[in-house]
């Protein structure tokens, strides 16, 4: 199985964002320039172990979050995720949050077009 380094790059720069955390800031965490943090987001340069591990803590993540997306059997991974956010809400709860989820979904696919 090949690793799509771009993905794993997606998946950096999403986690990143999400905290809004910038490119300059995560460097400075990790120790790495901006222009490897660039180009590792872009998926030109491969990401090395050390460099996961190192941006994976700055981001407060873990690897198999960045990873996901090469991983061959990822439903158990999110079927757990999953469960575990509704194990404790009620009906009414659960009806809000998979409308939020739906909405966000529906959101995530325009911005990516």
């Amino acid at each position: 199985m090949a690793v799509n380094y771009k993905l794993i790059g997606k998946n950096i720069g999403n986690a990143r964002r999400s905290i809004n955390l910038t490119q300059e800031a995560l460097a400075e965490t990790t120790g790495y320039s901006v222009n490897h943090i660039s180009h590792i987001e872009i998926g030109s340069n491969p990401v090395s172990l050390p460099a996961l591990v190192k941006i994976c803590e700055a981001l407060g993540t873990t690897a198999d979050r960045i990873l996901y997306d090469n991983l061959s059997q990822r439903t158990n991974y999110l079927d757990a995720d999953v469960a575990s956010c509704f194990a404790d809400v009620s009906p009414q709860e659960a009806s809000v949050m998979l409308a939020v989820a739906l909405s966000a979904k529906q959101a995530l696919r325009i911005l990516s077009k």
